[in-house]
């Protein structure tokens, strides 16, 4: 039994390698006769069946109006397989890049059909995930084919859904694309892997505690402040900081600024003069005691709720990670920044072995 597992594991192996070889990623695909592949359906079984029986009965009986239908089925037959086929061949896929979710949401694929046949209509086509050649094992829940049709010269956006499992990079799963139109009597399918990666953010926490209280960071005093750097900025402003509110620009006091060289100014509010928020994975409160992903998780969602947070007080936030830092900072870049850092980030040796 050993033996007979090796040697289908050796096959299988065989086999997922012929196909990678014969499906390259790529996120822009064309359709053509050397990547589109067409089986009869049930319903063309049985209508070849049927030709067959017309046919036997047409040569026993000697029946020439069994002849002419039995030919004049089969042409149609024939017409249809081409038709069929023809309905799939030649459409151009092309992926949009996708963005980053947290563990446990969705992926969201936006999949662009261009249809450069200007007299011809795409009806009848289906999207969705492979569950044939789900090759990487990434997700276990399938959802159905979408429909979709493509006019004559013309685009369609697709959009599909896969489950994001857990942190990390993620490779997109084998899409299937298919026809039956316009008789169901065969089905027309092409495999597509697309090359585009998206990346994992930790899952958030469904309950997290309260913000850690900011605390004035030791290295804030060898660095010089803004109003050290711009002398002719007044107690109360500082320099524009990428994601505040255009409200709490100073245009008047912005205006000489732009003259004299210098940036934008805004008004600080009082609350955003606090100390820098650090989210420290070793040295926060509530890690201790927590495992290495529901710990991500926490700083996940602490950035998420410090992101909100700067946006009303005009604060500033940043990361701490063993052997990554991001500086403090605010706004959306760069909260997509300290949560790439974090979808990223690999555990130390010294801890792996721990």
């Amino acid at each position: 039994m050993t033996l007979l597992h090796r040697w289908r594991d050796s096959w299988s192996a065989r086999w997922q390698a012929w196909w990678s070889a014969r499906l390259p990623r790529k996120d822009d695909l064309r359709l053509t006769q050397r990547n589109v592949y067409i089986l009869p359906t049930r319903a063309g079984w049985g209508f070849a069946a049927v030709i067959l029986i017309l046919l036997a009965a047409s040569i026993n009986e000697q029946i020439n109006l069994g002849y002419a239908l039995t030919f004049l089925l089969a042409g149609t037959g024939l017409a249809v397989m081409y038709q069929t086929h023809s309905n799939l061949q030649g459409l151009r896929m092309s992926l949009l890049a996708p963005h980053g979710v947290h563990a446990g949401q969705a992926v969201r694929l936006t999949v662009l059909a261009h249809n450069d046949q200007g007299r011809k209509h795409r009806l009848g086509l289906r999207l969705g995930f492979s569950a044939r050649f789900l090759a990487d094992k990434q997700t276990s829940v399938l959802q159905d084919l979408t429909p979709f049709e493509v006019t004559a010269g013309g685009d369609t956006t697709v959009e599909l859904e896969t489950p994001a499992t857990r942190r990390g990079w993620m490779d997109m799963p084998t899409v299937v694309i298919e026809t039956g139109f316009p008789m169901g009597f065969f089905r027309v399918w092409a495999y597509w892997r697309p090359h585009s990666r998206v990346l994992i953010w930790p899952a958030l926490e469904p309950h997290p505690p309260a913000l850690p209280e900011s605390a004035p960071d030791q290295n804030q005093a060898v660095m010089p402040s803004a109003a050290q750097r711009h002398a002719d900025i007044p107690d109360g402003l500082r320099d524009y900081r990428r994601g505040d509110p255009l409200r709490w620009i100073a245009w008047k006091k912005s205006s000489h600024a732009l003259a004299s060289g210098t940036g934008l100014v805004t008004r600080e509010p009082v609350r955003g003069r606090s100390p820098d928020l650090w989210l420290d994975f070793d040295a926060s409160p509530g890690m201790q005691g927590l495992a290495l992903e529901s710990r991500l998780s926490r700083l996940a969602t602490w950035l998420v709720i410090a992101e909100q947070v700067a946006c009303d007080t005009g604060g500033r936030y940043g990361l701490r990670l063993p052997g990554v830092q991001v500086d403090c900072d605010s706004g959306p870049h760069h909260l997509k920044t300290c949560l790439d850092a974090l979808g990223t980030w690999a555990t130390p040796p010294a801890e792996r072995h721990a």
